[in-house]
């Protein structure tokens, strides 16, 4: 089912894969769309009406049966009520694209009853909207806006029980082309008033909440209608137990074509006063952000992700009184992947790869693939902006390591610690040493490393560690005491 269910989301979005010049609305082409929807769903699908497309006096009316899915799998361990048709409206425009308006809204319950018990489920949308043009040359929206109101979800197991809900969500989707098959693609968004309570479980009870969730993605460069071209071949050949020498042929020249994918992918999503509530009492913060990156399929990929947050705030008191003084007001890990040779390993795919069998490469070939992305055997892996702030302290660190998967013993690291704030961070741990013993060990330490620093201005201290692969480490390009 989940097969046909890709195959039928694939087809949806697939109203035409040409431009269509600005026509007078008719039976024919309503035929002619639908005929395009339905071009991968399976026969039975198509006559039972999954996908129909009918004419009206200015605009044609596309409907989407889920029920069909449902009727052609039926199963007594899963029933569902609630599936209704989805109604979208296309009105032709002068320069060949379409404008798209649908309002609907959902509230579908049901259950899977399985071992070891039943899972009842629902979901329910009050009201969903979405006005957008779309381009059948691209395939997608160049602007798009979706709104819906109260978004809940229900999941029971005899396990757990999951409840979770949105106020009102808004998404915008944009396209802009940039070049032949080039597309520049953003998607942005808000989530207002989450709320979700998970019952039962190791954890018992939590209840997680946050104002608002900002979603932003941006995907630069997309190589669009090589990557289109790739989804209908496989599409097309799905079925098929093998390629034909010829498919193969052109399959490669589509992957070589397709790098490196895109130019630069960011997604960043940030939650504001966020809460969770535990049996232990609540953890709070300001905001807690998330961020990946990635510069496409090249010869020195960049794999980034980090997140952050904002004036943690721990249940009352969880924290002894000095530990509560030293929690960050603001915490942030910023580190990426990189020089993984992604293009070098498509490319080595493109040309030993014999994809009319089977297995298309050998366990050598596969070995050989997995050298290629790692260059010198060494997986480089940068922290960016590895930091922690508050009224005592100020440390961030920058740097890189070196790290050999297949030599789990060699390694190397060059990263810079930079203080600010150190008088003040003594001071604290000298005054709460009676209470916390560890913190007088600590000043103890931290001074010693003062007497190594060098200054960074501004008041700031800096320490340049070097390890090498032989384990030595140099504090500004001098050894320890205890290694010379």
């Amino acid at each position: 089912m989940r097969r046909q269910i890709l195959m039928a989301s694939a087809a949806f979005a697939l109203v035409s894969a040409s431009p269509v010049l600005a026509q007078e609305v008719s039976p024919a082409e309503a035929e002619s769309i639908q005929q395009k929807l339905t071009r991968y769903l399976p026969q039975d699908m198509i006559e039972a009406g999954l996908v129909s497309v009918k004419a009206a006096t200015s605009f044609y009316e596309l409907r989407f049966n889920p029920a069909v899915l449902l009727e052609k799998h039926k199963s007594g361990a899963v029933t569902v009520e609630g599936l209704k048709p989805m109604t979208a409206y296309l009105r032709p425009m002068p320069e060949g694209t379409y404008r798209i308006e649908a309002n609907d809204n959902l509230d579908i319950k049901g259950s899977v009853d399985v071992a070891p018990g039943k899972n009842s489920f629902s979901y329910i949308i009050a009201s969903m909207t979405l006005e957008g043009i779309y381009d059948p040359d691209i395939l997608y929206f160049t602007s798009a806006d979706w709104k819906a109101e109260k978004i809940a979800f229900t999941s029971t197991s005899p396990q757990e029980s999951i409840t979770a809900s949105f106020g009102e969500t808004v998404m915008r989707l944009a396209a802009e082309k940039k070049g032949e098959g080039i597309l520049d693609i953003s998607s942005t968004g808000v989530m207002k008033a989450f709320a979700e309570t998970i019952t039962g479980g190791a954890n018992g009870r939590v209840d997680i909440s946050a104002d608002t969730v900002d979603i932003n993605v941006s995907m630069d460069g997309a190589r669009n209608k090589v990557v289109q071209d790739l989804v209908f071949f496989v599409l097309d050949n799905m079925h098929k137990d093998k390629l034909e020498a010829a498919d193969a042929a052109r399959l490669k020249e589509m992957l070589r074509s397709a790098l490196p994918v895109f130019d630069n992918l960011t997604e960043t999503i940030k939650a504001s006063n966020v809460s969770v509530g535990t049996e232990q009492g609540t953890f709070g913060a300001e905001s807690i952000s998330y961020v990946i990156d990635m510069n496409g399929i090249a010869h020195s990929t960049r794999v980034g992700f980090g997140f952050g947050v904002e004036k943690p705030k721990p249940p009352a008191g969880i924290l002894p009184a000095a530990f509560a003084e030293a929690l960050p007001e603001r915490a942030t890990f910023k580190a990426a992947v990189t020089n993984l040779d992604l293009a070098g390993a498509v490319n080595y795919l493109i040309d030993h790869a014999d994809f009319t069998k089977p297995e298309p490469l050998t366990e050598a070939q596969n070995q050989e693939i997995g050298r290629i992305i790692l260059p010198d055997g060494a997986m480089t892996m940068e922290f960016e902006d590895i930091s922690a702030v508050s009224p005592i302290y100020d440390v961030h660190l920058a740097g890189k390591m070196l790290v050999y998967p297949e030599q789990q013993d060699r390694h190397s690291a060059e990263v810079t610690v930079t203080m600010r704030n150190f008088d003040k961070t003594i001071a604290y741990l000298q005054k709460n040493a009676a209470t916390v013993p560890e913190f007088g060990q600590a000043a103890f330490g931290l001074l010693m490393m003062k007497g190594l620093a060098r200054d960074a201005g501004g008041g700031a201290q800096a320490w340049d560690l070097t390890v090498d692969k032989d384990g030595k480490v140099l504090v500004n390009g001098q050894p320890l005491p205890f290694q010379q």
